[in-house]
C-alpha cells in the first residue's frame, strides 16, 4: 500500500469501470470515465493526509483498490474498495489490517467505526475480521465499530 500517484489513473479506471464493483458504493459513477479517474487520482493525491488519508492498494505494480480514513479527534471511519478481480482472496482483510496498523500508530485514538449496506456480506465479513463488531442495523445499513 502506497499514497497515490498521477500515473495510476488508468489502473484506477480500469478497476472503478465495473457496475458490479459499484454496485455497493452508489458515489461510483458508471461508466466510470477517464475524467471521474483522473479526478479521484488527484482528490486522492490532495486531501489532507492528516484527516483524509486514502491508501492505494496495489498488486504486481497495479492498483486495485483503496483503504481510506475519515478522522474527526478521537474517532476515525475506515472504507475500502477492491477490484472484482480480487474478491474472495483476502487481499482486502490484508489491506484494511495494514491501514489500521498504520491509523493505529500515527494517531491517537479511542474508536474505529465503519459501515455498510446490510446484504454486503463480504465487506461484513472483512470488518469482522479485522476485529470490529455489529453495533447497529437498520432495514438498508450495518454500523461496525472497533473501540481502541
Amino acid at each position: 500500500m502506497r499514497r497515490f500517484r498521477a500515473s495510476d489513473v488508468d489502473d484506477s479506471r480500469a478497476y472503478r469501470d465495473d457496475p458490479e464493483f459499484a454496485r455497493f458504493l452508489p458515489h461510483i459513477p458508471q461508466p466510470f470515465t477517464q475524467a471521474h479517474a483522473e479526478a479521484f487520482v488527484r482528490i486522492n493525491m490532495t486531501e489532507p493526509w492528516d484527516t483524509l488519508p486514502t491508501f492505494a492498494v496495489v498488486l504486481d505494480g497495479r492498483v486495485i483498490g483503496t483503504v481510506n480514513f475519515e478522522i474527526a479527534g478521537e474517532v476515525a471511519m475506515i472504507g475500502y474498495a477492491l477490484a472484482r478481480a480480487h474478491w474472495g482472496r483476502g487481499l482486502a482483510t490484508e489491506a484494511a489490517r495494514a491501514a489500521i496498523e498504520w491509523l493505529l500508530a500515527e494517531h491517537d485514538l479511542v474508536e474505529l467505526w465503519a459501515a455498510t449496506q446490510i446484504d454486503n456480506l463480504g465487506s461484513r465479513r472483512v470488518l469482522e475480521k479485522v476485529g470490529m463488531t455489529l453495533v447497529s442495523e437498520t432495514a438498508d445499513s450495518v454500523r461496525y465499530s472497533m473501540r481502541l
